[in-house]
């Protein structure tokens, strides 16, 4: 925890999504121990309030951002200001992400899904210079090292346009007779395009094929 004779934690967040930056202001603006110094929508525009407010000592930023990603952030911010501390908090939990990003100077990693005491904990331990991981990333990492952890790597498979509308509709519960009524295609042909989805997905059951299309965004 945080020193009780510590100076206020100055932070700056950086997220693309105008809701979830909010949220998170929301969340921190009555913590006494923490001021919101400056709020980023990218890697550049951080960088360039970072230029303009050297007492900033902790930036928590997501890893997928326009312009400058939050990886290429982390970078550019150990090289110029090595005094920040990085706390990166991403919806993210695969192993080879969270490497990554620690390779690039990130001091600690949480997830999106934290809640508001988590949060406060991690954002003092990162002040202090102290690694802090969430659970479930502790967990993915010790699974990426002993090779157990679930890849991710089938969420970048490439679906045709056919086949991303019957795994949308397949999502929904229709069945093979709906998804042809709805598609005016044939009920072999509707079979054909969920076997090359499986393949391609790797996907043992339907339940695979929701869980890789809530993966890939196709569905939320």
């Amino acid at each position: 925890m945080l020193d009780s004779t510590a100076k206020t934690i100055e932070l700056m967040i950086v997220d693309d999504h105008k809701l979830f930056l909010d949220g998170i202001v929301s969340l921190l603006k009555d913590s006494p121990k923490i001021s919101i110094a400056a709020c980023a929508s990218d890697g550049n525009q951080a960088l360039e309030l970072l230029q303009q407010n050297v007492n900033i000592n902790v930036l928590i930023t997501d890893i997928s951002m326009p312009n400058l990603n939050g990886e290429e952030l982390c970078k550019e911010v150990k090289k110029k200001y090595p005094n920040v501390h990085i706390l990166v908090l991403s919806m993210h939990s695969d192993s080879k992400s969270i490497k990554r990003i620690l390779k690039n100077g990130a001091t600690g990693y949480i997830l999106k899904n934290t809640g508001k005491e988590e949060l406060i904990e991690a954002i003092e331990h990162v002040a202090n210079g102290q690694a802090y991981f969430s659970e479930s990333v502790k967990n993915n990492i010790m699974a990426g090292i002993t090779g157990m952890e679930e890849s991710d790597e089938n969420v970048n498979v490439r679906l045709t346009k056919r086949e991303v509308e019957i795994l949308k509709l397949i999502s929904s519960e229709f069945t093979t007779n709906q998804i042809a009524d709805t598609l005016f295609i044939s009920l072999h042909t509707v079979e054909s395009h969920r076997k090359n989805i499986m393949r391609k997905t790797k996907a043992k059951n339907m339940a695979g094929l929701i869980k890789y299309a809530v993966k890939a965004g196709i569905v939320e």
